[in-house]
């Protein structure tokens, strides 16, 4: 027997019974009731959507046959003389059965599922990294330890990106408020979820902006501190119970490790000319919050300016019965539908222009294009190729440039050691705008205390540490976007690539 049959009930005209039979089975199967007679299934069915019990025979031995169910001799006594002459049988499902059931059951549980974007996964990502990270530095390694927070971490960001996946693929679905904007009390209901899922959409872009850089720092770390070795240790752990294991299946389960790893890094960490999915997710999530006020407007459009055809005809007509004569219904009728009337088609020629008339005039011949199609016969006009070349190496000269500057900042900002805030004279542009992202850095997670913050840049390039300086005067940075004046601090900037 094939076991596509026992899915063949889902593509019949009787599905909804067969579906009512097969629901009442699950539900006896979570009582722990295991065997059913023909009475207890009418009974527990769906009463809208069950069989007759004239008909349920029938559906109970075409479910067995497509393997759904099994049957056994039901050995009770008869209370009956009809009872004794009738087969009777005991109904159970067939292990191919709740393997069907348990496949719907996911299948509804899937497009049931809303999607969400998970913040706390976030911060679990980064404490999964961080104790995976000090598993790996223990010597000796423990292979336990590191197989635990390896599989914990890969578990919690699948259940990550798989939300995110789904959450942007119904947002669009979620935002849109045609199917509702008609009915009473729409735009209000709708204005309460759109602050709602604004504020939510909020929270998680803050929460990923925050922590991707701390992330990709972590990552990092891993790839020097050998996480691959790692890999194959965690792939050779699983396989040390798989009895017909061997070369080829070892090397398979590197590979399915090395592939996730590979897949979590490339989540949060762009490469060149791709970006990462963590920075999708995020700019398709600010995108989301404009998406919703304009369909909040459209809503509201559509009830304060509503266009109804209908109506308009019906106004219309109530026009063309008010109309006191003839020719007002005339006027009426030229003004609503910009037509004239058919004069060409009887009556005298008449020349009010003082030029012929078509009825006079001679014929005039059109092309064969222009009678099908309103158009006349194309001109043959050449493509012209535009060199682009120019264009591109001034682009190319310019990024060069962008990229010389951007290093150049860099390298006057981050030098690894301790500098006063007041020490940093004499900075250009570009210079400035690093060192205020950095400064940014550290005070948004509060002023420093005694032992100082130590934070991560928003792209985790650079690791900042600022403490505060005790009785240091006011600094005033005269720059050429402006000026800078606040307390003074001690600040350490260094590439995280050199922590």
């Amino acid at each position: 027997m094939e076991p596509r049959q026992v899915f063949a009930h889902l593509t019949t005209n009787h599905t909804p019974a067969y579906r009512a039979v097969l629901e009442a089975f699950v539900a006896a199967k979570d009582r722990f009731i295991l065997q059913l007679r023909p009475d207890d299934i009418h009974a527990g069915a769906d009463p809208a959507l069950r069989p007759g019990r004239e008909h349920l025979d029938g559906v109970l031995a075409q479910l067995v046959a497509w393997g759904n169910l099994v049957t056994t001799a039901d050995s009770a006594e008869r209370q009956t003389l009809e009872d004794f002459y009738r087969a009777r049988f005991l109904y159970q499902l067939s292990r191919e059965g709740e393997a069907a059931e348990a496949a719907v059951a996911v299948f509804h549980e899937r497009l049931a599922r809303p999607g969400a974007l998970q913040t706390a996964a976030l911060a679990d990502i980064l404490a999964h990294l961080g104790r995976l990270g000090r598993a790996l530095a223990e010597h000796p390694v423990n292979p336990a330890a590191v197989h635990q927070e390896l599989g914990a971490l890969m578990e919690r960001f699948a259940s990550l990106a798989e939300q995110a996946r789904m959450f942007l693929g119904g947002l669009q679905r979620a935002i849109d408020v045609r199917t509702g904007g008609e009915k009473r009390g729409a735009a209000e209901d709708f204005l309460a979820y759109k602050e709602h899922l604004i504020g939510y959409l909020e929270r998680f872009v803050s929460e990923l902006t925050a922590t991707q850089g701390a992330v990709v720092a972590q990552v990092a770390a891993l790839e020097a501190g050998g996480i691959r070795p790692a890999l194959e240790l965690v792939a050779r752990r699983e396989m040390g119970d798989d009895l017909a294991g061997d070369a080829t299946a070892l090397l398979a389960r590197e590979n399915h490790w090395r592939r996730r790893w590979e897949g979590l890094v490339a989540w949060f960490t762009a490469s060149p000319g791709r970006p990462s999915q963590a920075s999708l997710l995020r700019q398709r999530t600010l995108a989301a919050i404009p998406e919703l006020l304009t369909a909040l407007a459209d809503l509201n459009e559509r009830r304060l300016a509503r266009s109804d055809r209908v109506a308009d005809l019906r106004t219309l007509a109530r026009w063309f019965a008010q109309a006191d004569t003839e020719e007002d219904a005339h006027r009426l009728w030229h003004a609503a539908f910009v037509l004239g009337s058919c004069r060409h088609l009887g009556g005298e020629v008449i020349d009010a222009t003082g030029t012929p008339s078509w009825l006079t005039a001679p014929a005039l011949v059109l092309s064969p294009r222009l009678r099908a199609t309103g158009r006349r016969n194309a001109s043959i006009n050449r493509a012209v190729v535009l060199d682009h070349g120019l264009a591109k190496e001034e682009l190319r000269r310019r990024m060069a440039a962008e990229a010389a500057a951007l290093s150049a900042a860099r390298t006057m900002i981050a030098q690894g050691t301790a500098r006063r805030l007041s020490e940093f004279v004499a900075l250009d542009s570009r210079a400035f705008d690093l060192l205020l992202e950095c400064l940014g850095a550290v005070l948004a997670r509060g002023w420093p205390g005694q032992a100082g913050i130590t934070v991560h840049s928003a792209d985790g390039s650079l690791v900042i540490h600022g403490e505060p300086l005790a009785d240091a005067p006011a600094v005033v940075l005269v720059t050429a976007g402006g000026v800078l004046r606040g307390p003074d601090l001690l600040l350490t900037i260094r590439e995280s690539w050199a922590a």
